[in-house]
């Protein structure tokens, strides 16, 4: 079955988790290939991602929580919360001061629809205040954003292997206007890609409801976005330096701390797995920057061309991923000298604006004239990131006008609960721990089988994120805001694809 539903619990709220798994031949290889996604009703948020190295074996990319209750205990006041792999709303990352003017272009009664908006209504057009969750600012929608809400699942299809989950937030929700009713499609192509679709629109509350038919139509704000941190190197697949550490563990088996014994020939070694993408390369399409104020990190206004601006001719060669798009991804840049050298100590978490083209796919589209639609349907492709070690290489094509590059800085492995693991049974004959890996043949003292549980480091740089959106603080720039500005008569779009293939 292309799509297995669990429900993992029905009080206080129905949660279910979604597989989703396309087996299929390329065009280079008639090996059959196996990928497969697992999709959480929580957050809707993608917890594995499972693909083929080059030696068809495979690996999961996505970091995560081997336990679906960890994702909701690190939303709680006081937790790290670094949104793994969920579904970002209303608005990706941050709205300055957590506050925002916004006129309705339409005011709405039972029986008719006029247009309002003026120069002097425009003046007094109503503040809306969010809620704070990062300085002074509302980030990725706020303390109870769509990351911390439970979808609800509103098809299933087994025949297109994709799942469609919703969320509905009422007028007024955590200060944002308009009943919003906004949707995720996670889907398979026939060639191995995961696509990303999400929908957004203003819709009238059910009668009986507690908002009016006016309330439900004002005009909001919408950018959504994926937050999943890739790691194609594979999550728990140790490195090649780690087959000598495990034959060591394994033969000092009786005097190792790191055991739980529950008979003699049952013993269990753990062995920690640090993940890290700093071999990792990268291409993006765009060499263009968008610029954050220093002591307050949002956009400034101003876009920037990190290859011809004199002022960043240090960061430069840290900034400009473009390289040439056909030549293999070994040769993009690495990531590993920005991640150490980069100001502050906390790698990329770094803005670019995408080239966009009008309805034709030809001319470029001026940044002011993006609208909720402008990049609708039109995906290029924008971004590839590699692992020269599994060799499974990652190309992102979307519909959005910004991509986001975030380094996983700030994860801190001692403030996460228990992370992705999975246990190897070691047989008498040799093992290979990883598809690169030297096999050696694991020896037990005393005699016996052992196990080995692998266990995933998060720690900073552990993995890395292309996050498509809308610009950040859109709505505070008279030339971006209508990228994110949603009225009734409107419906946001966005479509994100991910290409698995290896090299």
């Amino acid at each position: 079955m292309p799509v297995k539903t669990t429900i993992l619990a029905t009080e206080p709220v129905l949660v279910q988790q979604h597989e989703l798994t396309l087996t299929t031949n390329t065009e280079t290889n008639s090996k059959e290939q196996t990928f497969s996604a697992t999709i959480l009703t929580y957050g809707a948020t993608l917890t594995h991602l499972i693909c083929p190295d080059r030696w068809n074996q495979p690996q999961d990319v996505v970091l995560g929580f081997d336990h679906w209750q960890d994702y909701i205990a690190q939303a709680q006041p006081g937790a790290l919360n670094p949104y793994f792999g969920s579904i970002i709303g209303p608005t990706a990352s941050r709205i300055a001061n957590a506050t925002f003017q916004l006129e309705s272009t339409y005011s709405y009664n039972s029986s008719t629809t006029t247009t309002t908006t003026t120069a002097a209504s425009l003046l007094q057009a109503p503040t809306h205040v969010l809620q704070v969750s990062n300085g002074l600012d509302c980030h990725h929608g706020g303390p109870k954003g769509f990351d911390k809400q439970h979808w609800t699942s509103v098809n299933v299809n087994q025949d297109e292997t994709s799942v469609t989950l919703e969320w509905v937030s009422p007028h007024g929700d955590y200060g944002y206007p308009g009943r919003l009713v906004s949707r995720v499609q996670y889907k398979f192509t026939n060639q191995g890609e995961l696509a990303i679709e999400f929908s957004a629109q203003l819709q009238e509350g059910k009668e009986g409801a507690q908002e009016t038919a006016s309330l439900d139509l004002h005009s909001t704000i919408v950018s959504l976005t994926n937050h999943a941190y890739w790691n194609l190197d594979g999550v728990l697949n140790p490195s090649e330096d780690q087959a000598g550490q495990l034959q060591s563990l394994l033969v000092e088996v009786q005097s190792t701390s790191e055991i739980t014994t529950n008979n003699d020939d049952d013993k269990v070694v753990v062995v920690k797995n640090p993940c890290t993408v700093k071999d990792h390369t990268l291409w993006l399409s765009t060499s263009t920057l968008v610029e954050l104020g220093n002591k307050h990190p949002v956009p400034t206004g101003v876009l920037i061309d990190v290859t011809q601006t004199p002022e960043l001719h240090i960061q430069k060669e840290l900034l400009d991923f473009t390289g040439t798009e056909t030549c293999p991804a070994s040769t993009n840049k690495a990531l590993g000298q920005g991640l150490d050298t980069i100001p502050g100590g906390y790698g990329y978490d770094h803005v670019f604006a995408l080239d966009g083209t009008d309805a034709t796919h030809t001319t470029p589209v001026p940044v002011n004239d993006v609208g909720i639609q402008a990049y609708w349907p039109r995906t290029p492709h924008v971004a590839t990131l590699y692992s020269p070690r599994s060799g499974i290489r990652l190309d992102l094509s979307t519909s959005e006008p910004a991509i986001v590059l975030y380094a996983a800085g700030y994860l801190d492995k001692a403030s996460l609960p228990r992370t992705k693991s999975n246990i190897l049974d070691i047989p008498s004959n040799p093992l290979v721990l990883s598809s690169a890996a030297a096999t050696f043949v694991p020896t037990v003292s005393g005699g016996g089988e052992g196990k080995i549980r692998i266990e995933a480091e998060f720690d900073k740089f552990a993995g890395f994120c292309l996050e498509p959106i809308r610009f950040p603080d859109a709505i505070h720039h008279r030339d971006w805001a209508g990228m994110v500005t949603l009225h009734h008569d409107q419906v946001y779009r966005q479509r994100s694809v991910y290409k698995f293939s290896s090299e």
